[in-house]
């Protein structure tokens, strides 16, 4: 199917919905859910709002105690953006469907209006499934339209990018556990958190913006070459260091020394 008849197909099971009656409400949800199963452009529209949401902190936020009923009651506050209502009423559905929560139940507690189930479900549609289909629709309508980037290519890229971000992650774990096994590896941890405060000090001063510049990129340096094993590079970076440290001895009072002792196990170490 294109695009648009996903689109097409989710609002008619939508509209089956919103216009069922509340007897046949269970079936009419299956059909949604299925609609929504059989189009991989919502199916990747959706894991882009459940990523990162959390159902059970969602549903203190939006299935809260009605004020003006009896403690037993409760009433819906609608997400304040597209995502949480996407990701919300998804997993509302799904736990409809799979019977975790039972329709009737929930449409009593928390869309009561007279007692009627007439009027309850009535809430429940206008409420919560309404704003659910046409949030969904304008998403859609904006990708078709190409205004909003497709959310199977947003769905790739950020698989990718969560794939990059592990594989740095170990191959950084992996290079700290290789480091704390070296003797000097305490002294390269320490000249770091040095850096660290030092590019914290600088760029909270009053110095102007291309001073900071320079002297973040000397303590960049530093930090960027001090687990290299290149001497040569270690100890170039060092001495612009000292110049920095030294026309700014306020700044960088007792560094030098400190760092020099630290510097002197990983030279000895390489």
């Amino acid at each position: 199917m294109t695009k648009s008849e996903e689109l097409r197909v989710f609002i008619e099971r939508a509209d089956e919905l919103i216009n069922s009656k509340y007897i046949l409400a269970d079936i009419k949800i299956v059909n949604l859910l299925k609609a929504i199963a059989s189009s991989d452009t919502l199916i990747a529209l959706f894991k882009n709002c459940l990523d990162g949401f959390d159902y059970n902190v969602a549903k203190k936020k939006y299935l809260v105690k009605n004020p003006y009923l009896s403690d037993e009651k409760g009433q819906f506050v609608l997400p304040p953006n597209s995502r949480e209502l996407l990701a919300f009423v998804f997993n509302v559905l799904m736990d409809i469907d799979a019977k975790r929560i039972s329709l009737g139940d929930f449409i009593d507690k928390y869309f009561y209006e007279d007692g009627s189930s007439y009027a309850g479900y009535s809430a429940f549609v206008n409420a919560m499934i309404k704003p659910f289909k046409n949030s969904v629709a304008l998403l859609m309508e904006k990708v078709i339209e190409g205004k909003l980037q497709d959310p199977v290519e947003a769905l790739t890229e950020e698989e990718e990018r969560k794939a990059k971000q592990r594989e740095e992650e170990e191959l950084k774990a992996q290079k700290e556990k290789e480091l704390s096994l070296k003797a000097y590896g305490n002294s390269v941890k320490t000249i770091k958190q040095f850096l660290l405060d030092d590019k914290k000090k600088i760029k909270e001063s009053k110095f102007s913006d291309q001073d900071k510049k320079e002297i973040i990129l000397v303590i960049d340096m530093l930090a960027n070459v001090i687990d290299s094993e290149d001497k040569d590079a270690i100890e170039y970076a060092f001495i612009a260091y000292k110049y920095v440290a030294k026309a700014h001895p306020v700044k960088f009072f007792g560094r030098v020394k400190a760092i020099s002792k630290a510097l002197k196990d990983i030279l000895n170490g390489i």
